[in-house]
């Protein structure tokens, strides 16, 4: 927008409300504005100001995940330590060994993983599941297939390599909204393969869809990073800013005085020859000195300003739009208490993201196996680990502050609040264990 579109759009929006005319057109207006962003700023285009892109596509997101480690490490922290341990498949024995046999062959744990990261990149990922089916990807899949052979392989896509381009619109459909048609491109952004362009269209049937926030039961979820993003860009311009800063300071560029100002305009052309010389001493290394007559060389130096707060401020609000503690997204330890805390509530939240969309999305994948013959149909449960479980450590240190507690209350001659069971189960045992085991019972023993 142009310097004079955008005082003439101010001068508009100051007019209206001072007369406190229409309030549509105010909106717009302010829209237009403050960057088309929840009317924010009627008198400011917070975007242009700033530096901010108006409006984010993948590109931008696929660009700040590949080149910025802490957006990166926003985008896989809670998938990585989420598919640290992979699920637990409780189904049939069938089930579960053909499953085995699968897993061994396409490696499902890790295909998901990938689809897993993917979609949190973009609005949505796919994993495109190529079958043995004798039927080009375009066409519908609505056979059952001869067991798991039939699946050649699961290809885990991001946003920018399935393209929809076509979509149900039937109001009365029992998919509408949900895509038809996709076209894949493989070098498109998103893509690892730089020696492959070819492109072509996939029917929907042969795609298991992954959104983390869709939550109306359509594909298009929002971007991990999407929140966060100008506190990202931010980073980026703090970092880079410290970076150029104390490279042009070490460079030391130097301003020489003439003594006799007067001479500039007597001896111009030897002032010129002066400055090719001195640049040719600035690219030849090898020399260690050069004559100036009558002139006084200073260095130029600044002083950086120190951006640990400003740093601060645009990482907290990254970290809260990924919901991951600071301390633990850029692995920075600040007191053994501090790091237990937020190591805990991130643990809880990746927990409690296991138990919903990765379960979801697992079985999302399963019930398409099954759906199409791949797997045999069984009733099944996925089930995880807990990430909060207490270490072999930490139980016996907590079974030892029980008995400790149980000694006190003894001297005190007070209640003692734990029983073995008690103390054996914090430690991580089984309880029930016999008081006197291997001996004999002396309850019906007669007396001589």
């Amino acid at each position: 927008m142009s310097d004079e579109k955008l005082n003439e759009l101010h001068a508009m929006a100051a007019k209206l409300m001072a007369n406190n005319e229409d309030r549509d057109i105010r909106q717009r207006i302010s829209q237009a504005i403050s960057g088309g962003y929840d009317f924010g700023d009627t008198l400011h285009n917070i975007y242009l100001d700033y530096g901010y892109p108006e409006s984010l596509d993948f590109f931008n997101f696929w660009n700040m995940y590949r080149r910025f480690g802490i957006a990166k490490n926003a985008v896989e922290l809670p998938v990585f330590t989420g598919w640290s341990t992979p699920p637990t498949i409780e189904g049939s024995g069938q089930f579960n060994n053909e499953l085995e046999r699968l897993n061994e062959r396409v490696n499902i744990w890790q295909r998901l993983k990938g689809l897993d990261t993917r979609q949190r990149v973009g609005r949505y990922a796919g994993m495109f599941m190529r079958v043995r089916d004798g039927q080009t990807p375009d066409q519908p899949l609505d056979r059952m297939l001869p067991g798991e052979n039939a699946l050649v392989e699961m290809m885990p896509l991001y946003e920018g390599q399935l393209e929809v381009i076509e979509t149900d619109t039937d109001a009365m459909s029992d998919t509408f909204g949900e895509p038809i048609m996709l076209e894949y491109s493989e070098s498109i952004t998103g893509s690892r393969n730089e020696n492959t362009n070819d492109t072509m269209n996939i029917h929907a049937s042969r795609i298991v869809f992954a959104a983390e926030d869709s939550d109306n039961g359509w594909i298009y979820g929002i971007p991990a990073l999407e929140a966060g993003y100008n506190s990202l860009m931010d980073l980026r311009k703090i970092i880079g800013g410290g970076g150029e800063g104390i490279y042009k300071n070490s460079a030391q560029s130097t301003v020489f005085n003439l003594t006799d100002p007067a001479s500039a305009s007597v001896y111009k052309d030897k002032l010129e020859q002066f400055n090719d010389q001195y640049d040719d001493f600035t690219r030849n290394r090898h020399r260690r000195a050069m004559w100036t007559p009558g002139m006084e060389a200073n260095t130029l130096t600044s002083n950086l300003v120190q951006p640990q707060g400003f740093f601060d401020i645009a990482l907290n609000d990254v970290a809260a739009s990924v919901k991951i503690p600071a301390t633990i997204l850029i692995g920075k330890q600040t007191g053994r208490l501090a790091s237990t805390e937020d190591g805990e509530h991130f643990l809880a939240g990746v927990q409690a993201r296991r138990g919903d969309f990765m379960t979801e999305m697992t079985r999302n994948v399963f019930d398409w196996l099954i759906k199409f013959g791949i797997l045999p149909s069984s009733e099944y449960e996925v089930e995880w680990d807990d990430l909060l479980a207490r270490s072999d450590e930490e139980k016996l240190a907590n079974a030892d502050r029980m008995a400790s507690i149980n000694e006190k209350q003894f001297k005190s001659a007070g209640d003692i609040p734990f029983n073995g069971d008690d103390i054996r189960e914090a430690a991580g045992m089984e309880p029930g264990a016999e008081e006197n085991p291997g001996g004999e019972e002396l309850d019906n023993v007669e007396e001589d």
